[in-house]
């Protein structure tokens, strides 16, 4: 088995990740609206979509995404994302 750890700590098993995608949002930092972009793993319904990472760059965060389909395939079993917010 296979465990992807989300931003928010807790640990998806991979048999139930339905897709990995890269989104944009605006989120309040130091009291100014910025646009940030969110790495979302979407899962089977009913469970809702969690957020791994999020980061300051387009870029970056379809790096991250690379990364975690890169260690999916090499077979590591806990992958661990470091989100810039």
């Amino acid at each position: 088995m296979n465990f992807i750890r989300t931003r928010s700590g807790r640990y998806l098993n991979t048999l139930h990740v339905i897709s990995l995608s890269v989104e944009e949002a605006k989120i309040e930092v130091d009291g100014r609206k910025r646009v940030v972009y969110k790495v979302v793993a979407y899962m089977s319904q009913p469970l809702l979509p969690a957020v791994l990472g999020i980061y300051s760059t387009e870029e970056k965060a379809f790096q991250v995404l690379e990364s975690i389909v890169q260690k999916l395939s090499q077979d590591e079993r806990v992958i661990i994302l470091e989100s810039e917010y």
